[in-house]
């Protein structure tokens, strides 16, 4: 029986009650404020193909032992549904059914290459449908002959408990080329694929060169990539914070900070980059043909780029509000930082500002100057939408969390409530943000508006 069917009910060996099932499932429906503690589960998927049918067997897994397992015989039918779409459809049928009968959510799912090869889409409905992470193994050809050997549900069990490990060799696929596509139209993709289409062709290597690991917008869009170092990334944060007119007053970049900066991306440099192999080397030696480097930390690595190699493409990609004002007056700790970093920067062939004027100083030669928004990916987990019951999950986990710092809870839905989502930094303007729901809660009281009508904010 094809998936497709809608009497298609994929069978399972393990079940909880009949009156948790209807408990928990009518909190979540009923968009109940307490949300049900749903329990991470870890998905192992594994195929065997005939001619007449396919076998698809799925594991679950949760931190430690196997809790549930299904092998389903799909019968390949003339005119029916191919096998790539007959997999995918059950996969995400059967997970979703098995989430809302055993009140549990899937966070993670592991599956061999060739069954991704077999069914392109599966990865995708999985990270877009069901809001889990899909993981993709590929197994060495010497080993094969000892996977196929596996039974089908062997298989997927070994998919699951390497989906627990999480081992970092595994590649996640979260979205295909198509599902891309619809964010835009036909224009903005047409030239999208036009240039890639041109830097594929030309087999152009890019590299991209940030500090941030994690907590902010460049983090969301690259790897960070110099080894910590103590002390250095308070100096960095330093000059951040004094390039954007928020630092403390008075505080300023000392020589010896400033030294130690460079000295940090010099060492970096030399013995990861521009050893052989490493992306700083030049073109002919494998290195990349184009380099960006990101932020006010990493200025630094232009000098060494361009003493290697003068003629090869260096890009700057200024993510940040630079005071430029405040570099214009006289012995400024900004002026003091900007000067430090322009020493570098001037080397550069590009420098790549937010759409914004005032963000660029006035030493950058205007044909140096490109501007481009702050982007996003809006299938990402931040800006993605989820299911209601993926929804419930989180904001049970959230008040956990709230719970733990004895702090107040959310209440949604009883009460809407108002988010700003920024890294802690002097600069996102959350004081401003807190002043302002503070002036708002005024008025609602002022208008009679009772507090529990009111939104909550969440920072």
């Amino acid at each position: 029986m094809s998936s497709a069917d809608p009497a298609h009910r994929a069978a399972f060996f393990a079940s909880c009650s009949s009156s948790t099932k209807h408990h928990w499932s009518a909190l979540v429906e009923e968009d109940s404020q307490f949300a049900p503690s749903l329990t991470p589960l870890f998905i192992g998927i594994a195929y065997a193909a005939s001619k007449e049918e396919v076998v698809v067997s799925m594991a679950f897994h949760d931190h430690t032992y196997l809790v549930d397992y299904t092998i389903e015989h799909l019968p390949l039918t003339r005119g029916g549904p191919q096998k790539k779409n007959l997999i995918a459809e059950f996969v995400i049928d059967a997970a979703r059914q098995y989430e809302h009968e055993n009140n549990v959510k899937f966070i993670g799912a592991a599956m061999p290459k060739r069954l991704v090869e077999l069914s392109p889409r599966l990865c995708s409905r999985l990270w877009l449908d069901l809001d889990v992470v899909p993981l993709v193994i590929s197994y060495r050809p010497e080993k094969d002959r000892f996977w196929i050997a596996r039974n089908v549900d062997e298989q997927a069990d070994s998919m699951a408990r390497k989906c627990v490990m999480g081992d970092s060799a595994f590649r996640a696929n979260m979205a295909t080329l198509e599902d891309h596509r619809g964010l835009c139209n036909e224009a903005t993709w047409a030239a999208m694929v036009h240039y890639a289409t041109i830097l594929k062709e030309n087999e152009t290597k890019i590299a991209f060169f940030s500090s941030t690991p994690q907590g902010g917008g460049v983090a969301l869009m690259r790897h960070a990539l110099p080894k910590p170092r103590p002390g250095v990334f308070r100096s960095t944060k330093d000059m951040h914070n004094i390039l954007q007119g928020v630092n403390k007053p008075g505080k300023r970049l000392t020589q010896d900070e400033k030294d130690a900066i460079t000295d940090w991306i010099t060492h970096n440099a030399r013995t990861y980059w521009l050893s052989p192999g490493g992306p700083l080397r030049p073109v002919e030696e494998g290195g990349a043909h184009i380099i960006v480097v990101d932020d006010p930390q990493m200025p630094a690595l232009i000098p060494l780029i361009k003493k290697l190699t003068p003629d090869r493409p260096v890009i700057y990609r200024s993510h940040i509000q630079i005071r430029s004002d405040l570099i214009e007056e006289k012995d400024s700790p900004q002026k003091d930082a900007w000067e430090f970093l322009w020493e570098a920067i001037r080397l550069s062939d590009l420098f790549i500002s937010h759409p914004i004027p005032e963000f660029v100083p006035r030493e950058i030669p205007r044909h140096m100057v490109a501007y481009m928004p702050a982007t996003t990916d809006w299938l990402d987990g931040l800006n993605k939408p989820i299911s209601k019951w993926a929804s419930s999950y989180y904001l049970n986990l959230y008040n956990r969390e709230c719970a733990s710092h004895q702090i107040t809870q959310l209440l949604y839905p009883k009460r809407d409530y108002i988010v700003q989502i920024a890294r802690f930094d002097p600069a996102k303007g959350i004081p401003t943000v807190l002043n302002a729901y503070a002036e708002f809660r005024k008025r609602a009281e002022k208008a009679g508006i009772d507090a529990q009508d009111t939104p909550q904010l969440v920072v």
